[in-house]
């Protein structure tokens, strides 16, 4: 039985799973920094409210019965778990603060639920600026308008960040998502790419998305119309999330197309109606949307990221081609985007890490020619995306640009337009028919490349894995961040010139819909050895293990599975819910600490200096020493360390940091092509063989030091790391020397180097597994 059954454990309590470590989970969930704050910044929000003059209330449009049954019925929030080599994923019973006893706080969470399903938390809080004041709040005094700014905004702000982490990560938003895609596949009155060419990706319509939700929170009796005319299925998708959260309207699924069924739903003065409704209008001579705002939105009117299976995405992408009566529909550019990438998947033999850039290597099973034509559709998003995309382009497009509609100079025209106005279906070039289904192909290879670096329950990720994609991506900026993906993976094909830090950033948007700009300085210059025996980090970049968006979460596979390869940096376990049992950053990575601890400096022992360097280490079994990751209690917990148990007992804390800059600059490979664990010294060289056994009995009761240095100028050491992955993490963050080498597949090599670059200075060799 978990240990959260018997325990009042708050969000954690009747968890599906038995937590490691109960108490940091429920510290991370709980603590100052932690996840589970919506209750709390509901009661500062409300406090703040009454001080400033006014009280949340509810409309009498709202049921609040309704919206609680839909809420208890459908809430099931998840949590990640990362413990024995497995990602789990758990529910959590208790997790959710979706349904308070406060009415005005319910339905200030109802209208945030539905909002959080379209806009990021910058454009909610914009909006509920407007709509609080406007039905929402009871004033104290009625001369003595409120207005949310200065410290009453920035707490608004506070319990929207808090009430967008919980509902990320709650099933509740795929069910009201289902249900609105199957409420928009019924809609009937005309033709489906009508309905579609409402989807206006161009145009910000938070104004619009504004006045229908006034007009939702007006109370019946004083709206001005009882029914709500739109031309945008945006606005309608938001009226159609209302009626499932309570608010007592109706999202129409007939859609209006004629003046006289226009004057018989729309405009009604007076008239009683059972249920009043918002419906959309397809004729371009009636007035629609009544009440917009008038105020322009500062925030983007950008598509919320949502969750999806790997095989929706192209369903997303080119979704506003549904029904199209064109050849090139969003089924055709589907099955494009398919076999694009089955195709690249398929190429794809592994990624190699040397130092910290990251090389993509592929199966080059083919030589085939590919035409030059293709060769310059390509390049406009990376040279060398014909390795992989050389197959379906033969497919998909003719090898010449005088083929109609594929004339390169107009596709280029196409791709820059993209997102700048839209093109109703019926008027759509044949350039840009062919600029999606270049777009289908390229976007597909990224996807089906870069997905064998992800694991879903331990397998890669296939066609039926839940990822996290954006809507609107493909018309952002006329594709550019597309354009920036591709170049990225074009660059670690080519020749490894990808650092690691832009390969996780690539993952995190592909997979976890993470904006990842402006959030690290990066370098690939190896940190000075003098910096660490001074005591700082030299790292000038954060190191980033994970990350969590939009309800997905990544963890770094050395998270997962300790080891000392490079590669584990690479790759990545996805699932659903919210990362329990490791901390997060205030923008939602787990990143390295940079603590480190004090420096102490190690006693050596007055045994000969010896003349045979070789394996030695043999007291420390594999079983006697584990490594945990947890956060930095004695620094930053919001960042991660190396916890060292020996017989599970706690004994030093290391940096991962430390850790990883090591393995990258200074292991050394085997040249020599004959690798030896055992190579004669001479004695006036001093070298000496320092076990585990005396690192580990440095302090009082037995504890280790989290740092030792090796100061004295001519001492040269020798650590037995290789009995197992804990054994090696330990001695390579343990001690501290000016030269480090890291024998990973041959003692020979690492100590000729050593030699050769520091003979004359304190030198390290530590052999691991």
């Amino acid at each position: 039985m978990s240990i959260a059954f018997a325990v009042n454990a708050g969000p954690l309590t009747q968890i599906g799973i038995e937590l490691a470590s109960l108490p940091t989970a429920y510290q991370l969930a709980t603590g100052a920094y932690g996840w589970f704050k919506a209750r709390e910044r509901s009661q500062s929000l409300q406090e703040l409210m009454s001080v400033s003059g006014g009280q949340l209330v509810s409309t009498s449009s709202f049921n609040l019965r309704a919206y609680k049954n839909i809420r208890i019925n459908y809430t099931s929030m998840q949590g990640v778990v990362v413990q024995d080599q497995r990602v789990r994923r758990t529910s959590l019973p208790k997790g959710s603060t979706a349904v308070p006893e406060n009415p005005g706080i319910a339905c200030l969470r109802a209208v945030t639920t539905a909002l959080l399903l379209l806009y990021n938390t910058e454009a909610i809080v914009e909006i509920l600026q407007d709509l609080i004041p406007y039905g929402l709040l009871q004033l104290n005094q009625e001369d003595n308008p409120l207005e949310i700014e200065g410290a009453l905004l920035t707490s608004l702000g506070h319990w929207v960040s808090a009430v967008a982490l919980e509902e990320d990560s709650d099933l509740f938003r795929k069910f009201m998502l289902e249900t609105v895609n199957i409420r928009q596949s019924r809609m009937t009155g005309v033709h489906l790419d009508d309905v579609m060419d409402m989807d206006h990706v161009s145009v910000n319509e938070i104004p619009l998305v504004i006045g229908v939700l006034r007009w939702i929170l007006t109370p019946p009796h004083k709206r001005k119309h009882q029914n709500y005319p739109t031309r945008s299925l945006k606005v309608w998708t938001a009226a159609c999330v209302m009626e499932i959260l309570g608010f007592e309207i109706e999202a129409d699924s007939v859609v209006v197309q004629t003046i006289h069924d226009y004057k018989s739903n729309a405009l009604v003065l007076g008239r009683f109606v059972e249920k009043p409704s918002v419906f959309l209008v397809v004729t371009n001579s009636q007035e629609t949307d009544p009440t917009p705002a008038l105020r322009v939105p500062r925030a983007s009117g950008s598509s919320k990221p949502q969750i999806t299976m790997i095989r929706g995405i192209p369903w997303i992408v080119f979704r506003h081609l549904r029904g199209s009566r064109s050849e090139i529909d969003t089924e055709y550019l589907a099955d494009v985007w398919n076999i694009s990438f089955r195709s690249a998947k398929s190429c794809f033999k592994g990624i190699t890490v040397q130092q910290k850039n990251v090389k993509i290597e592929i199966k080059e099973t083919e030589r085939a020619v590919v035409p030059e034509f293709h060769k310059s559709l390509l390049s406009k998003f990376s040279p060398e995306l014909h390795r992989i995309c050389g197959t379906v382009m033969r497919l998909y497009v003719p090898v010449s640009s005088s083929s109609p509609g594929w004339n390169l100079i107009e596709i280029e025209e196409q791709m820059t337009m993209l997102g700048l106005e839209d093109q109703p279906a019926h008027t759509r070039s044949h350039c840009r028919d062919s600029c999606y289904i270049l777009y289908a192909i390229v976007y597909g290879a990224i996807y089906g490349l870069c997905s064998n670096a992800c694991f879903d329950s331990g397998s890669v990720l296939g066609e039926d894995s839940e990822v996290v994609f954006t809507p609107d991506l493909l018309f952002q900026e006329g594709g550019g961040k597309i354009k920036q993906e591709a170049r990225t993976v074009g660059f670690a094909l080519q020749r490894g010139e990808v650092d690691l830090s832009t390969w996780q950033d690539l993952l995190f948007e592909l997979f976890l819909g993470k904006d990842t700009d402006s959030h690290r300085v990066t370098s690939q210059h190896a940190p000075s050895m003098t910096d660490y025996l001074k005591g700082q980090n030299p790292l000038d970049k954060r190191l980033f293990l994970g990350a969590q968006s939009n309800g997905m979460a990544a963890v770094a596979d050395i998270l997962v599975t300790l080891t000392t390869r490079m590669e584990s940096l690479c790759y990545f376990h996805i699932n659903r819910g919210q990362v329990l049992n490791f901390p997060l950053t205030e923008d939602y990575y787990i990143q390295g600490s940079t603590y480190i601890e004090p420096a102490s400096a190690i006693r050596l022992d007055s045994e000969p200096h010896s003349s045979n360097l070789h394996r030695f280490d043999t007291a420390c079994s594999e079983s006697a020493m584990r490594v945990d990751v947890e956060p930095c209690w004695v620094g930053d917990p919001r960042t991660v360390v190396f916890s060292l148990r020996s017989h599970g007992v706690p004994i030093a804390t290391l940096n991962i940091c430390s850790f990883i800059d090591r393995i990258a600059f200074e292991s050394v490979e085997c040249s020599c092509r004959k690798p030896s664990w055992e190579i004669p010294v001479q004695i006036e060289e001093r070298w000496r063989h320092v076990s585990l056994h005396q690192l580990t009995q440095t302090r009082h009761k037995g504890t280790s030091f989290g740092r030792v240095d090796v100061n004295h100028v001519e001492d040269k050491i020798l650590i037995d790391g290789s009995q197992s992955v804990a054994a090696s993490i330990y001695a390579i963050c343990i001690v501290h020397a000016r030269h480090l080498f890291i024998a990973t597949e041959c003692l020979a090599c690492a100590y000729a180097r050593g030699m050769l670059n520091s003979s004359d200075f304190n030198t390290l060799i530590v052999m691991i597994r």
